[in-house]
């Protein structure tokens, strides 16, 4: 096997890990952001305000997105299993 291929998938990996987490963090990060401001305004401090809005949507965000992020993971799995007959027929 060779070391760059290792490099490519490992690369590969933690693309596909920040383009998958990213939306779902970016939607806690503002709905905590609504939150916050909000509970400023209303000097209303209690960290279950604060948590369960964001578990609510970030759940939501999951099922929306979900097909795509599937569809992103089987696309990498894939590559990656395709690629196990060239390895072995290498060694």
């Amino acid at each position: 096997m060779d070391t760059s291929q290792v490099v490519d998938w490992s690369r590969e990996a933690i693309r596909l890990a920040l383009q998958t987490g990213g939306p779902l963090l970016a939607v806690a990060l503002v709905v905590g952001l609504i939150v916050g401001v909000g509970q400023t305004l209303t000097q209303l401090h209690e960290p279950v305000v604060g948590q369960v809005p964001r578990l609510v949507v970030v759940a939501l965000a999951v099922l929306v997105l979900l097909p795509w992020l599937l569809g992103q993971w089987v696309s990498f799995a894939g590559s990656l299993f395709d690629a196990i007959p060239g390895l072995i027929g290498g060694a």
